[in-house]
């Protein structure tokens, strides 16, 4: 394997394409809203938050690497939960990780402050928060993660943040209409961390990250998966109920055909294995399906 392409595989790529789907939605919810559509701009804004998707993906790993979850996680289901492990398995050292994402992030946020300064000062505050959140989701001493804050935090970040700041860097201002289309992709995008916490609770109990199915442990957390998923689809309808998004924005709710079988399947599946890689797997083609189908309604 060469080194550029173990440099993109510790990325953790499968999960990028979902970054790409919320800054449309937040660029297409401008456009729905106020008839605005720069196409440069959008193009530095995927970048930018590729860049940043990407190196946050690494630095977790980097982080985790030293608290010990994933060096003992035997349990992990790979490419999906566990981290790349790339450092265990010594295609990289800590070192390059550690560079490798802080490079990452770096790049996006000179993308970012590029567009902050040509658009607004609402940039700077989304990108510092999300930067901030994002290196201390699971750096210490913070370590967001492994004080049951994981999920909040990665649904505001590339959910809540990611919307708005595409929203903002194509009309200059927040709206509540980008707040209400990041709602539906904020909660899955939690959805799928948290049912990645399943396989992962025996290596992130015995190193003291206590997630939330830690706290709750897997028995009884298993059934809040429908407490995400029942956020996603409430805000849709509350939304376009109110007004904040368009009335078409319902055809979202067909992605209710991946959601429902991937909470029975936690639901049956919570001790992890094998068996609980469908319920990734749909959980996955929920939030993607979810978000094509809302950034299609904001163009109708």
């Amino acid at each position: 394997m060469t080194k550029i392409k173990t440099f993109f595989l510790a990325t953790r790529p499968q999960f990028l394409p979902a970054i790409i789907i919320t800054v449309a939605l937040g660029a297409s919810t401008a456009w729905d809203s106020v008839g605005v559509f720069k196409p440069g701009y959008f193009t530095l804004s995927v970048i930018a938050a590729l860049f940043y998707h990407a190196g946050m993906n690494t630095l977790n790993d980097y982080f985790d690497f030293f608290a010990g979850s994933d060096n003992i996680n035997k349990k992990a289901l790979t490419p999906f939960t566990g981290g790349s492990r790339f450092i265990q398995s010594g295609l990289l050292t800590p070192r390059q990780t550690g560079l490798l994402g802080a490079g990452l992030v770096a790049a996006g946020s000179v993308i970012g402050i590029y567009l902050a300064v040509n658009t607004s000062w609402l940039l700077f505050v989304i990108g510092l928060i999300g930067l901030l959140s994002g290196v201390f989701y699971s750096a210490p001493p913070v370590f967001l993660a492994g004080r049951g804050l994981g999920e909040i935090t990665v649904g505001v970040n590339f959910g809540l943040l990611t919307v708005l700041g595409s929203y903002v860097v194509q009309t200059g201002a927040a709206s509540p209409e980008a707040v209400f289309a990041s709602l539906p992709v904020s909660f899955l995008i939690s959805a799928l961390l948290y049912t990645n916490e399943f396989p992962d609770y025996e290596a992130d109990r015995d190193t003291g990250k206590r997630t939330l199915v830690v706290r709750l442990g897997p028995e009884r957390a298993r059934f809040y998966i429908v407490a995400f998923l029942a956020g996603a689809y409430l805000s849709i309808i509350i939304g376009a109920a109110l007004g904040y998004l368009p009335r078409l924005s319902l055809i979202a709710l067909l992605s209710l055909v991946f959601a429902l079988p991937a909470a029975r399947g936690v639901i049956k599946n919570y001790k992890g294995g094998a068996e609980l890689i469908p319920s990734i797997k749909s959980i996955i083609l929920t939030h993607m399906s979810s978000g094509v189908l809302l950034v299609v309604s904001n163009l109708f």
